[in-house]
């Protein structure tokens, strides 16, 4: 009963010293809510208790502006929640600026991704090159063991060795070849969603399929052997 009283002389005085004041009767001061009890709380701020149990907005002269239904009251996890969705949202804002400023059209990223596409590829083909060289030589090696061994004579001990020193150089290539090859891949992945994000967010269509720029290693390259005859 006390609380009521003090509250209602509250609201007296607001009332006496802002009643005069009609300029701004369309702007919020006070906030009123009712409790439990049916007795009135005003501050001149929002509080949880505003929010559950729901507010008057109220001007200078304690007039009501609007009235604010009863809202249920987020628990900590979901202000967690709530709170790293709208981080995630300004940085896919600020990343989307970002793209933009670095590719302005579509055809920009695709370009880009090509350019490196063909980088890699290079590297592909000049060690495909080296491989043939070295098969082309082992593969004469080997004839040469194969001579002597028809006709009953032993292989020497460095012919030997270089055939699978050949051998080991022959893989060492294969192996960096498949690691060039997924270097592509990956550039394909890495430039998929940046192209169709630029697609979304310029309105302007991509110039080629996701599938039209495929390296050179899809297009019809020989399978990679090991080199044995």
């Amino acid at each position: 009963m006390h609380r009521l009283q003090v509250t209602l002389v509250l609201v007296t005085l607001l009332a006496g010293t802002a009643m005069a004041d009609s300029k701004d009767t369309d702007s919020a001061r006070w906030y009123r809510y009712y409790n439990e009890k049916n007795q009135p709380t005003i501050t001149d701020r929002i509080t949880e208790d505003h929010i559950s149990h729901g507010y008057d907005a109220l001007d200078r002269g304690m007039q009501m502006l609007r009235h604010v239904p009863p809202q249920r009251i987020l628990t900590a996890d979901e202000r967690a929640a709530a709170k790293a969705a709208r981080a995630a949202e300004a940085q896919r804002k600020e990343d989307d600026k970002q793209l933009v400023r670095l590719y302005a059209r579509p055809i920009d990223a695709e370009q880009n991704r090509d350019r490196q596409i063909d980088s890699i590829q290079l590297q592909i083909d000049f060690t495909l090159s080296a491989l043939a060289r070295l098969r082309e030589i082992r593969t004469k090696e080997a004839q040469r063991a194969a001579a002597l061994e028809r006709t009953g004579r032993p292989v020497p001990k460095p012919l030997r060795e270089s055939i699978a020193n050949y051998d080991k150089q022959i893989q060492q290539l294969q192996s960096e070849i498949r690691i060039r090859k997924g270097e592509q891949e990956k550039v394909q992945q890495t430039f998929a969603p940046i192209i169709q994000r630029l697609i979304e967010l310029t309105g302007i269509p991509a110039t080629q399929s996701p599938e039209a720029k495929e390296p050179a290693s899809k297009q019809g390259m020989t399978p990679l052997t090991d080199g044995r005859n």
